[in-house]
């Protein structure tokens, strides 16, 4: 038992630095870029790594539910999937493991698209309701984690819980619905397989990797 939970944490530690990964590949040079990381949490997990991928000189934004201000961002306090405290003008929005946590996906995505600039872009990266791990829980009539049926049944998890499961097909389709034009999507982490192995099989199978990292621009100039 005590393998099994420490292969268990070992492969949810790789998910995690995967998807960072994915993201930071997808990001572009430019010191004069404005970010915008939404959910961002504690900076120094993503956000501040961000920046340094971008190469950018400027204050960072974030948004979350804690108020937070030092030399490189000053975070807001708010709800997301709401109409969100920036005005438009922003270059890169982060939106890294929080869409899925949303009811108003529909109205988060529309923000998102108001505040960036023309030509901007966005990283949308959430779990995948079709990885293979959760075929096979279907398949075996078990509920995959992604799609959790309840906060109070399972009170030790994150809270609030997924209240939205996507797939990368309809990750894609729901953004470009939103206008935006989806640039690349990336597959990161293939449960149970860890480390390389997981990254090349996610590479090739995106559509049923662990996680999604999706892309997408919009458009003018």
């Amino acid at each position: 038992m005590k393998f099994l939970e420490k292969l268990k944490m070992d492969l949810i530690v790789d998910s995690r630095d995967a998807y960072k990964e994915a993201i930071l590949s997808l990001l572009e040079r430019d010191e004069k870029a404005c970010v915008l990381d939404l959910g961002c949490g504690d900076p120094r997990r993503l956000t501040y790594k961000v920046l340094d991928a971008i190469g950018t000189t400027e204050k960072a934004w974030g948004a979350d539910l804690q108020h937070f201000k030092d030399d490189r961002i000053e975070i807001r306090h708010c709800e997301l999937g709401w109409s969100l405290p920036f005005s438009p003008g922003v270059d890169v929005i982060i939106a890294s493991q929080i869409i899925e946590h949303l009811y108003n996906t529909d109205v988060f995505l529309k923000e998102i698209y108001r505040v960036l600039k023309p030509g901007g872009y966005a990283i949308v990266s959430t779990p995948n309701l079709a990885s293979w791990h959760n075929v096979l829980c279907l398949a075996l009539g078990g509920q995959p984690e992604t799609a959790a049926v309840s906060d109070e049944l399972y009170p030790w998890k994150e809270t609030p819980g997924h209240l939205r499961a996507f797939t990368a097909t309809e990750l894609v389709k729901l953004l470009e619905f939103h206008g935006f034009v989806v640039e690349k999507v990336v597959g990161s982490s293939y449960y149970p397989f860890p480390g390389r192995l997981a990254r090349l099989l996610s590479k090739m199978d995106w559509k049923h990797a662990g996680t999604i990292t999706v892309k997408a621009r919009k458009g003018g100039k």
